[in-house]
């Protein structure tokens, strides 16, 4: 039973928290006779917002083993979602999906809101840069990129659409538009809103009214341009100087590069901070907050001031849009990124530097050394957890094949070192071992992995989800057994147990290991969805790429049938997580261009587009991979 990690005095004070801190922003109470907080088991998505019967994916509410303060942050981010769910979607719904957004863009706004203004995770809008917003702009640079309020033509594309331009990015924008009337005017428009329209239908001009009486606005072009727009625009500075001080800063707004010919530049109100490196600190000097228009926009406040160390663009992350840097600012963040004192500041800094990467103006040698200079000196723990995400794909996709193997060991040690220096017991120390033992490439590094699962490293507790995390870096590599695995499960004899166990078998450094795993992921329809998952998870190691190679055509010849006769929350889970995005070549360039010209023609658009992503992250592959030379 997890009864016994159920932490229900957390979870009640968030709860409390966010009824108390909605009604007052909303202006209006809670609008249903109960609220019941449900953990289910095998649940397919993360939560659902039924009215007044919240379920949860069960590890997303109960904790069994020590998390970082990350999770316990995304825990409370996710009941405070729901929750807000309460006003925006069932006391108030869109009248048809194409205002899916009025659901799920305010719904994830106002969670951080409200983490930020009504709970202890005051840094919240850190995390969602570092998380979030990343997903945005990733998935605003796919061919397949939509408008936030966006035509929804049958239920596939719907679902399809819970993506992160719906999430993230209208949340993003409706930050921007925060900035646009003002906060007060725009809670105002929210409360009339939520008067005038509560338990009925409602479309985006009902909105759109009531912020505009607030602000004395009219919000046409606006909505115009940021709701029925695709792309993510650059902003970069221009700069005149000598070699004391600025003689002039301007802004250059450039269009999305995607989608394809846009032209589109968006008007932003936003701030441009001066930061100095000081004592060891990089420290902000002076902000100033404009509104940027057109494709160049001086920024007169700052003519004059002496050279700083770091211009940094979108200061304080009012607008969505990509930034670049001077080259002064470049180097100053190749050595001093974790010396920023200003969580958020660092956070969009290294949101940044990761998209200068994605867009190949960064090699992985070079990101990589910028992810680890300035890691030491990264205290939030949110962020922490997204740059080993991007170090991972740094090197298992971005990497070139000559120069993956020694940057993995590179990072792997630069982890070790971190992990040995991490205050014993805490969050850093968990989450360095976590992301040491997935990278760790030589024998030497495999036998610290068998260190860490020993309990050797003072404070690190080994529990049953850590253990079962290690177990799986050793089998991947050859270093651990099916007895042992085996006793693991007796030890840990639960659910969660059983499918790490099946994901263990699924990870062994074989081709029979790998046959089986897939016939089990596309073939057994007896399974649970998460038993499918743990299937694909433990085939699909990154070190085990050369394993798949004789998979990919079997892979190409099953997708029209999978997504024609399973259901669309399976189908997808098989077509998105085994395409083979590992084998990074041309040649499976070619396979899935085959595929999209020859059987995937004329199928159905929504599973289109699940391969034309799966072909764009190849292609941006390759690209990447071309610079590292």
């Amino acid at each position: 039973s997890l009864f016994e990690h159920l932490d229900s005095d957390e979870i009640f004070l968030i709860t409390k928290q966010g009824f108390a801190y909605f009604e007052e922003v909303f202006g209006l109470a809670y609008p249903f006779d109960k609220y019941d907080q449900i953990a289910v088991v095998d649940f397919n998505w993360g939560a659902m917002e039924n009215a007044g019967a919240v379920t949860f994916r069960e590890d997303l509410l109960v904790f069994r083993s020590k998390v970082t303060e990350r999770m316990y942050n995304a825990r409370a981010n996710t009941i405070l979602h729901e929750m807000a769910h309460m006003w925006f979607g069932d006391m108030v719904t869109m009248k048809w999906w194409d205002d899916l957004w009025l659901n799920e863009s305010f719904a994830e706004w106002s969670s951080y809101l409200a983490l930020v203004e009504a709970t202890k995770f005051k840094n919240s809008w850190a995390g969602f840069n570092a998380e979030r917003k990343n997903w945005a702009y990733r998935q605003d640079q796919l061919s397949s990129t939509h408008p936030i309020a966006t035509d929804m033509v049958d239920i596939d594309t719907v679902k399809a659409n819970f993506d992160g331009i719906t999430y993230a990015k209208g949340a993003s924008v409706l930050h921007q538009l925060v900035a646009h009337v003002g906060r007060d005017n725009f809670i105002k428009g929210l409360q009339k809103y939520f008067a005038k329209h509560a338990f009925k239908n409602t479309v985006l001009s009902d909105l759109l009214v009531e912020l505009e009486a607030t602000s004395g606005r009219d919000l046409s072009s606006w909505v115009s341009t940021w709701l029925q727009t695709s792309g993510v625009n650059t902003l970069r500075p221009v700069i005149e100087s000598d070699s004391e001080s600025y003689k002039s800063i301007a802004i250059k707004q450039e269009a999305p590069k995607i989608p394809a010919g846009s032209t589109e530049l968006r008007p932003h109100r936003a701030a441009v901070g001066l930061y100095d490196l000081k004592d060891g600190q990089l420290l902000r000097r002076k902000s100033v907050e404009l509104d940027l228009t057109g494709d160049l926009t001086q920024v007169k406040e700052l003519s004059g001031e002496k050279l700083a160390d770091l211009i940094l663009i979108n200061d304080h992350d009012l607008t969505y849009a990509k930034i670049r840097f001077d080259d002064r600012s470049i180097a100053t963040l190749k050595a001093h990124l974790g010396k920023l004192n200003d969580g958020l500041s660092r956070a969009l800094c290294w949101s940044a530097a990761w998209d200068m990467f994605r867009d190949a103006e960064l090699s992985a040698t070079d990101f990589i050394e910028i992810a680890l200079t300035g890691l030491a000196g990264e205290d939030d723990i949110t962020t922490v957890t997204a740059l080993m995400t991007q170090l991972n794909t740094a090197v298992e996709i971005y990497a070139s094949d000559k120069n993956r193997d020694a940057l993995r060991e590179k990072v792997a040690g630069a982890l070790l070192s971190l992990l040995k220096s991490a205050k014993a017991g805490s969050d850093h120390q968990l989450q360095f071992a976590r992301s040491y033992a997935a990278l760790a490439h030589t024998k030497e590094q495999g036998a610290e992995i068998r260190n860490l699962l020993d309990g050797k490293f003072q404070g690190l507790k080994i529990d049953a989800d850590l253990r079962w995390h290690l177990i799986l870096c050793l089998v991947e590599r050859g270093m651990s057994s099916r007895a042992e695995i085996d006793a693991e499960l007796e030890r840990d004899n639960t659910l969660t147990g059983a499918l790490s166990h099946e994901r263990c078998i699924a990870a062994f450094p074989t081709l029979e290991a790998k046959e089986a795993a897939f016939k089990k992921a596309t073939e057994d329809e007896s399974i649970t969805n998460w038993s499918r998952l743990s299937a694909i998870q433990g085939y699909n190691r990154p070190i085990q790429r050369h394993l798949h190679e004789g998979f990919v055509d079997r892979y190409f010849d099953l997708i029209l049938e999978t997504y024609n006769t399973k259901s669309y929350e399976v189908s997808t889970s098989i077509i998105d997580l085994l395409y083979p995005s590992y084998l990074i070549s041309t040649q499976t360039l070619a396979k899935t261009d085959a595929w999209l010209n020859g059987p995937g023609k004329d199928s159905h658009p929504t599973l289109r587009r699940h391969i034309l992503e799966a072909k764009d992250s190849l292609e941006r592959a390759l690209r990447v991979r071309a610079i590292d030379k």
